[in-house]
This record gives C-alpha cells, structure tokens and sequence, in this order.
C-alpha cells in the first residue's frame, strides 16, 4: 500500500491476501519468521501474540491491538516478507526505500507527536515503551527499542532541549525494513505504535498481560 492508494475504491486487503493464497504456509512461516502449526501462523507484535489462520486468514488479538491497520500490517507484513536478516543496522526514515517521499510527513505526523509527548518527559516515555515490551539502550539522552513484528524493531530516541535547541526525538529502523513493510506501511506502524505510548502515558490505556 502506498500514499497514492488512499481514496480509492479498493480493499487493500485483497492484493497480500491473494499473494498469501498464491503461497504454501511453510513458504510464508520462512519468509515472515513466524511459527505455523494447526492451520494458525502465530505473530508475535510487541509482547503479545496474534493469530492468524490459514487459508482463512481470520485474525485473533487481544483487543486493544485488534484494529483494523493493525489487522492490515499484519497481513502486508507476511505477504511481502522477503527472509532478509535484520542488519543491525540503524538508519532513519529518509534512508529507507521510498522514504525520502513521505519524510515531512513522517516528521510532522509521527516524530513530532513523540517529541511533544514526551520531550520533558523521559520517565513517562521509558514507562510507556516498556509497557509494551521496550528495552533501554544507551541512544541519545533516552533510546527505547520496541520489537513490533519479528524482523521489524524500531529505535526511539529524544534528546533533551537546551537554552538553544528544544528537545528532538527520532525514529530509526533497521536498514532491512522495506524488505517487509514498505515506507508508507511503515508510518502507518509507527503510528499505531506512538498512539499506544501516549496513551498509555497519558493514563488512557492500560494493556493486558501477554
């Protein structure tokens, strides 16, 4: 899915559905990473588990992850995984394939939204991040990685302000990200992500065990 594709009259489900139907489900499991068995692939986002079963391709989710774009991730994701190792490779958003295109909307829509949130707040960003599975790394003055799909982990950053700067905040991704979700997916996970952390910040969700 692409920017230009919004509006149209189309399902944006039916083109990965029907390149999943087109697979054999140990293809996928190899390609995506995900366990299969019992006609269920198993996907791990963040702490919790969904299921997706196969040819169905009906979804299970705890509910506060069980919408409609997290639905449709799900699905792009394992219909366009390509089996690429992650890189260990940090790059940001302007780096990825295609992502030059849609960066100021990135920026204003995605990191800027963090950068409000929780620019003066390193307590409340650390908590939110490892509510849904985060773990500290020594990036910036607060780095978090969340691991949202298998091979798709994102790197939060924030810098405090100064008396000549204001604070700033930064997402990166491992250089192998388009070979799962492309540049526009890929603001749309960060989206339902970043929505989550102020949420839960903001004291408006409150996540289940996995």
């Amino acid at each position: 899915m692409t920017e230009k594709d919004q509006g149209r009259p189309q399902d944006p489900f039916a083109e990965p559905s029907q390149i999943l139907m087109k697979s054999r489900p140990d293809e996928i499991a190899e390609r995506s990473g995900l366990p299969y068995e019992n006609g269920e692939f198993k996907l791990a986002f963040m702490r919790w588990e969904m299921r997706i079963s196969f040819p169905e391709l009906s979804f299970q989710a705890p509910e506060f992850l069980a919408t409609y774009v997290v639905k449709l991730l799900a699905i792009l994701y394992m219909a366009n995984a390509r089996a690429t190792p992650l890189a260990n490779q940090w790059v940001p958003y302007r780096e990825l394939r295609d992502g030059m295109f849609y960066t100021k909307s990135f920026a204003d829509t995605v990191e800027e939204r963090v950068c409000r949130r929780f620019g003066d707040d390193f307590a409340g960003m650390r908590a939110a991040c490892e509510a849904l599975g985060g773990r500290e790394v020594d990036q910036g003055d607060l780095g978090m990685v969340i691991k949202t799909f298998p091979r798709l982990p994102l790197l939060f950053i924030i810098w405090r302000g100064d008396e000549e700067f204001p604070p700033n905040a930064r997402i990166l991704f491992d250089v192998s990200a388009t070979d799962y979700l492309n540049a526009f997916e890929l603001r749309m996970l960060c989206g339902e992500v970043v929505n989550r952390l102020i949420r839960i910040a903001d004291g408006k969700l409150e996540v289940p065990p996995p």
